[in-house]
């Protein structure tokens, strides 16, 4: 099955990241046209497809269209593109490569195919010796001839690779959770395969279709869609439904079923730092999108009380007006004393912004206050070097991102997943190593 193994998996051409493809000596992308770039149905680029061979084309890549549909369907696509292109071009024989290779006097390794059929565009690309990337179908929008294909697709994918989970958010290109997932599904040789896919909102209920359509067992969420997903769902656990966002999805039998593992990934996460949680003074700066689930899964876990400090006001006293032992103050108040447990939940000091932190002193911390900052890059952030300075123990991120993506894992599969060994495999895949003592 090598010969229908592509060389990556990615959700679309937008998620493809040209500056890996640069690095590792890819000169020409070749593009196929029907569900790759465009529906069959669309006779003529959209505007953001047009956009990406721009951008490619800015970073020096020669972009050709290679399809094996008609010449008026090819010359109709590229009438105001002006690529070089291929019709009829009898993907998966080596033809139509071959003329690429004559037309820009590159090799093979020079070469990557991208397209949505295993049977002509990762087969050629593969008998040809050249790289190539699979995308998700844009539609089921295909003649009966595709179809058929199709199906043999599927059973090939089910029978030898693999399950597909996906992440969709905007953007997505930055994230780790690929490496996190990919990871977890090599250390247990689980037939699945994770892929980062770019989304706008407005096209979020298009997108879940898509996964339904394709057969994409689940899915996770990330900025700014956690809460826009929600009215696209069948159904939500009730974590997830006070917390207010998802971050989730499992679909079963086309219907999508929605969680929220944020919280429960950062209560992991003390737990495994030896942090107590019961009967402890918190205290959060920061209301954005994952103070909710943290603040939600502290007082479940027995939190004293919680103070959350925000340059907007508002925006905490909306979490805090939900439990009788949390309350909101303005950030221009913030005290780092009398609390056990100090932690930051806004994007302040995330890279490149490495000189600043939320806040200007934790004068008056205790050394015992245990210091937590959810930015994972850098591993070391100016609000935990603070803490540090002070005497405290300060930790970054990098488990929070793991044991929550561990937690989908384990919603997904119905199985234990997390183990210490993992965790510190995945770990040193993601930041280099466990910098977080």
């Amino acid at each position: 099955m090598k010969l229908l193994t592509p060389t990556d998996y990615v959700g679309s051409i937008y998620d493809i990241d040209l500056n890996n493809l640069k690095k590792i000596g890819i000169k020409v992308v070749v593009l196929d046209i029907d569900n790759t770039l465009v529906p069959t149905s669309t006779k003529s680029p959209t505007e953001q497809v047009s956009s990406w061979i721009k951008n490619a084309q800015s970073k020096g890549f020669e972009v050709v269209l290679a399809s094996n549909n008609s010449q008026n369907r090819v010359q109709t696509f590229n009438k105001d593109l002006n690529l070089f292109a291929i019709h009829r071009a009898a993907k998966p024989l080596k033809y139509g490569f071959k003329k690429i290779r004559e037309k820009y006097g590159v090799s093979n390794r020079e070469i990557c195919m991208v397209g949505d059929q295993l049977f002509t565009d990762i087969l050629g690309a593969n008998l040809s010796g050249i790289m190539s990337i699979l995308v998700m179908p844009l539609t089921k929008d295909e003649g009966a001839g595709i179809k058929f294909k199709r199906l043999i697709e599927n059973i090939a994918v089910r029978k030898y690779k693999k399950e597909t989970y996906c992440l969709i958010g905007n953007p997505v290109l930055h994230s780790k959770s690929a490496v996190l997932h990919n990871t977890v599904y090599n250390f247990y040789n689980m037939p699945a395969r994770y892929l980062l896919c770019h989304t706008e909102k407005e096209n979020l209920k298009q997108t879940v279709e898509k996964f339904i359509n394709t057969g994409v067992k689940g899915f996770n969420i990330t900025v700014p869609f956690k809460t826009d997903i929600i009215p696209h769902l069948d159904w939500i656990s009730e974590d997830a439904k006070k917390i207010g966002s998802v971050n989730t999805v499992k679909i079963i039998n086309k219907k999508c079923y929605g969680y929220n593992t944020d919280g429960d990934g950062f209560i992991m996460q003390l737990k495994s730092d030896g942090t107590t949680v019961k009967d402890s003074r918190i205290k959060i700066v920061g209301a954005g999108g994952s103070t909710m689930s943290i603040v939600y899964a502290l007082v479940k876990e027995g939190a004293k009380n919680i103070i959350i400090y925000n340059r907007t006001i508002e925006k905490a006293k909306q979490i805090a007006e939900n439990y009788s032992n949390v309350a909101a103050l303005p950030l221009d108040e913030f005290s780092a004393m009398d609390c056990e447990i100090l932690i930051n939940t806004t994007s302040v000091g995330l890279f490149p912004d490495v000189d600043s932190s939320p806040v200007e002193s934790l004068d008056g911390i205790s050394k015992d206050t245990a210091v937590y900052d959810i930015i994972y890059s850098p591993p070391e952030t100016k609000f935990m070097k603070m803490a540090r300075k002070a005497g405290c123990k300060a930790y970054n991120g990098s488990k929070l991102l793991i044991y929550q993506g561990l937690i989908a894992d384990e919603i997904w599969f119905e199985r234990s997943i997390i183990n210490k060994v993992l965790v510190e495999k995945i770990s040193n895949k993601l930041i280099g190593g466990n910098e977080n003592e």
